[in-house]
């Protein structure tokens, strides 16, 4: 009984909860809901909404006011310099299914002090750079052939900015890496090239070619006829090189010349003798103090042919009398000029090598320069030298007149105009006929021309037309 009476008071107090549970209505309630932001907070809520942007703005303020800062530093110096080698208006996002390179970084700065942050980076680290200002890209090639491509990339997603990518597309994977982190960072903000530059030189490898200068002098010293007969070997392996038909033999031939002439990567004495070989087509007069019996004994044929195709590269933009190339052929044309600049650096080099020389030589004991210095062995008396049998080896062109009209194009190859411009002030500083000569041919005019055009764009063109200019004065 006692169930029966429960279960029914159960079941009543079901059906009282299910009833208050209908009661209330849906329209009723969303009415209330509706009813009640229109009568309490539609005007504090449209008036708090700016109040919370003006708040944003607010808290944000102190970094773009240093962006403000820097975009007017940025145009300051614009518009003292009055020229802008680089404009992109607009940026392109990237494309889906875009895989972007390692060698790349996201920057969060503004799109002007970006542009501004890489091409001084291009232009400290002088790089010959072609803009375009349409797809914001830009062709880099440096003073080793090293080809890269940039580009800046729009981000889209929750982070905005803009992504810094560098492609490799010819040359030294190891120089390229150096180049790509030196402009990445600079773009970033992290790095400051136009410091390091100053406290290291112009040259990118130069804390590597120092940490190596200190390696040297720790090694224990050779033997100076050892070392001669080395520099022999390699010399003639670069002969075989140079004079194969196969055009990458060539410029393997001619990239090791530029090291044999290089003090840097090679020993001093190595460098004199290769630079000697540039230069005069021989490799005598070298040790002098030995004796007859101790001296190089070889055939200097090769060494002549190595001077022969040196100048012919320079001067007619070939090897030997018959190797034209087809000027239709893009990629023989594009090889041809790689072993043109190849040729320049070779001689800037020996000419560089035998002025500094001539400087160490004079620096040292006066007993010392009498032994070490018989015949042939002051730069003046290379460089008269070498600018008469380059006359007799170029069908009567002068060399300084190829060199200065090679300084002429500094706008379009602006590597080659740096080399140029240091072969002239090296014939200049080491010879008066030279200097002369020089003037006669207009240089200064020429000199004065490039030197802008390395201001604007290429450091080591600026300083060497600052050389050459103080030498011709």
């Amino acid at each position: 009984y006692n169930r029966i009476e429960k279960m029914p008071t159960s079941n009543n107090n079901n059906q009282d909860d299910k009833k208050p549970a209908a009661k209330p209505s849906v329209p009723e309630f969303r009415s209330v809901a509706i009813a009640r932001p229109q009568s309490l907070a539609i005007p504090g809520l449209r008036s708090a909404a700016p109040t919370e942007v003006i708040d944003k703005g607010a808290y944000f303020a102190p970094t773009r006011t240093k962006g403000d800062a820097k975009t007017k530093v940025v145009t300051e110096c614009k518009d003292v310099k009055k020229y802008c080698p680089w404009t992109p208006l607009k940026l392109r996002p990237v494309p889906a299914f875009y895989p972007l390179e390692r060698s790349s970084r996201f920057v969060e700065d503004g799109l002007e002090a970006v542009v501004d942050r890489v091409s001084e980076a291009n232009r400290l680290l002088s790089i010959h750079a072609v803009y375009c200002n349409k797809t914001a890209t830009a062709t880099l090639l440096t003073s080793e052939n090293v080809e890269m491509h940039l580009s800046l990339w729009k981000t889209s997603g929750k982070q905005e900015g803009i992504v810094v990518e560098i492609q490799r597309r010819k040359g030294d994977s190891i120089a390229f890496h150096r180049y790509s982190r030196c402009i990445l960072d600079s773009a970033a903000g992290e790095f400051d090239i136009k410091e390091h530059v100053e406290k290291n030189g112009d040259d990118i490898d130069a804390v590597f070619s120092r940490k190596v200068q200190r390696l040297l002098t720790l090694e224990k010293p050779s033997d100076s006829t050892s070392e001669a007969e080395n520099a022999i070997i390699a010399i003639e392996i670069a002969h075989g090189l140079v004079m194969k038909d196969r055009i990458d033999a060539r410029q393997l031939g001619l990239e090791s010349l530029c090291l044999l002439t290089d003090p840097k990567k090679t020993g001093h004495k190595t460098a004199v003798i290769a630079s000697r070989v540039v230069l005069l087509g021989s490799a005598q007069d070298i040790d002098s103090n030995a004796s007859p019996e101790e001296a190089l004994l070889c055939d200097e044929t090769p060494f002549q042919e190595i001077r022969q195709a040196l100048l012919s590269l320079i001067q007619f933009r070939r090897i030997g009398d018959s190797d034209d190339f087809d000027e239709e052929d893009s990629e023989e044309s594009e090889h041809i000029t790689v072993l043109h600049n190849l040729a320049l650096a070779v001689l800037a080099n020996a000419l560089a090598v035998m002025a500094d020389d001539d400087i160490d030589s004079v620096s040292s004991s006066p007993e010392e320069v009498v032994t070490q210095r018989e015949r042939l062995d002051t730069s003046e008396s290379v460089s008269e030298r070498f600018l008469e049998d380059s006359l007799e080896c170029s069908e009567n062109r002068e060399i300084m007149k190829t060199l200065i009209s090679e300084l002429g194009k500094a706008n379009l190859k602006p590597h080659n105009a740096c080399l140029s411009a240091k072969c002239i002030g090296s014939l200049c500083r080491a010879s008066d006929k030279a200097r002369k000569r020089a003037q006669e041919l207009g240089a200064k005019t020429v000199v004065q021309t490039a030197l802008e055009v390395g201001t604007r764009t290429h450091l080591k063109l600026e300083r060497e037309c600052s050389k050459v200019m103080s030498s011709l004065t």
